[in-house]
């Protein structure tokens, strides 16, 4: 349920803001997410448990009853929803957070197949703080190894033909990028 999402999604830092947001999620939403996937990741030395996928009706009124903390809380846990649209949407309002535990989320969406999330991605690579980046990335390794794979599959099984060079694929560049943060 996403009364719970919030809560292991986001570092103890966040513990009143994430169990506000699960609160006011809980009136409104039974949301689902897909109980057999978890992304782990690690974020200033604490393992965060983020959902693979949400499915529910990602409700945008729940945005006028947030804190700007929230907001931001709960635009990360949409980067999860099922909805192509609705992770591009939201992935959009938190590439410009400078907080190290927005970066999962970002990171999680450039291993998937939706090529406008990686263009997104690619066209606000020279805002992104490569300090938090760096460090999530070195944080978390086979996560991000695991990450980068997942995007040549993605590449191989639907792309490959209209993009015939890695270099003229955009996760590609994203994460050659990526690789050269500190």
């Amino acid at each position: 349920m996403m009364m719970q999402l919030a809560h292991r999604a986001f570092p103890s830092c966040l513990e009143q803001e994430s169990k506000a947001l699960d609160q006011v999620l809980g009136q409104l939403s039974q949301a689902r997410e897909a109980m057999h996937r978890f992304i782990e990741v690690r974020v200033g030395g604490e393992e965060l448990v983020i959902p693979y996928r949400i499915y529910d009706q990602g409700y945008e009124v729940v945005f006028d009853h947030l804190t700007e903390t929230q907001s931001i809380l709960y635009s990360c846990l949409l980067t999860r929803h099922h909805d192509g649209h609705m992770r591009q949407r939201h992935l959009e309002r938190i590439l410009s957070v400078r907080e190290p535990w927005v970066v999962p989320f970002v990171v999680q969406l450039m291993g998937e197949y939706v090529i406008q999330i990686l263009e997104t991605v690619e066209a606000h690579l020279p805002t992104l703080d490569p300090a938090l980046y760096g460090r999530f990335i070195r944080d978390n390794q086979v996560y991000f190894q695991t990450t980068h794979a997942r995007m040549i599959s993605y590449w191989d099984c639907y792309y490959r033909r209209l993009y015939k060079y890695p270099s003229e694929y955009v996760g590609f560049r994203v994460f050659a990028k990526l690789c050269e943060f500190p």
